[in-house]
């Protein structure tokens, strides 16, 4: 977990984790948190962390990719779980998660449900890739999940909240930290993809995320999807489009529905496009 202030999010999310790691009997845990130069008093309250804590504390502002990697390296187990501070957690949304790992032996990143606090509408039920290649949250603004079976196969997961083999993360070589707080995550899911690993979502698995919620979350949006873009437009295009164009198109159009305030017409149009059966437009 890597934290930079949001001291009152901290608050609300560890008691929930602790109460669910204490729900499964047999496990061992550590909980590295990374603080980032924080300067809400996040440093004076993880100073009160006991054992299974183990606290970290950059000297210099680093990014979620550089954080995430910092604890990796310092973990001692051979499952690795990336959480944010800004999600809430139910008593029985781990053991899902650990079964489907357990369960696919090609198995990347293993992704859950995430959920919106303020609206009660879901987030993530897993990522797809439009023809115009920005990575869309499959199921955002939808009240209930869809889908019935326990685990389903997405192109990627978000790393919110996911978790994996350490062996695997440091396979496929960690977060890229050019990086600056979005789009890591989708390019080591496709680094994961490359050397044959396939991503999942444990539909059983259901959280609340205050998502978006640390400071300058997303102040360099446009810098990550360009350079997501430029080092993977061509694989996207090959591998992933043309299986995510329609239901990449049916999660757009239920976005603008649901926010019409926040429609690009042009995707707009082309997302009808590719509902209506022009393959031309989903290329």
């Amino acid at each position: 977990m890597a934290v930079h202030n949001r001291l009152d999010l901290t608050r609300l999310c560890l008691p929930t984790l602790e109460a669910s790691l204490a729900a499964c009997p047999g496990l061992a845990p550590e909980i590295l948190i990374v603080d980032d130069c924080s300067t809400d008093g996040t440093r004076d309250f993880l100073a009160t962390l006991r054992p299974p804590y183990r606290v970290i504390l950059n000297e210099r502002r680093g990014n979620f990719a550089i954080n995430n990697n910092r604890a990796a390296a310092l973990a001692r187990g051979d499952l690795l779980l990336l959480l944010n501070n800004d999600t809430e957690l139910p008593l029985d949304w781990l053991p899902p998660l650990l079964d489907a790992l357990a369960t696919r032996p090609d198995a990347g990143f293993i992704g859950n449900v995430q959920r919106i606090p303020a609206t009660g509408r879901l987030d993530h039920l897993g990522i797809v890739f439009p023809p115009w290649l920005v990575p869309v949250h499959y199921g955002q603004h939808r009240h209930q999940n869809p889908f019935t079976e326990a685990v389903r196969p997405w192109s990627a997961v978000t790393a919110a909240c996911c978790l994996t083999a350490r062996e695997t993360f440091f396979a496929a070589g960690t977060f890229d930290e050019a990086y600056v707080n979005g789009c890591e995550d989708i390019d080591l899911c496709l680094r994961m993809h490359r050397l044959g690993r396939r991503h999942y979502v444990a539909n059983r698995s259901e959280i609340l995320h205050h998502k978006g919620s640390s400071p300058g979350r997303r102040a360099r949006n446009d810098a990550n999807l360009a350079r997501l873009k430029s080092l993977w437009a061509a694989t996207l295009h090959r591998d992933f489009v043309p299986r995510d164009a329609r239901p990449a198109a049916r999660s757009y159009v239920l976005g603008a529905l649901a926010q019409p305030q926040r429609v690009n017409t042009p995707k707009l149009l082309r997302s009808l496009l590719v509902l209506a059966g022009l393959p031309r437009f989903a290329r």
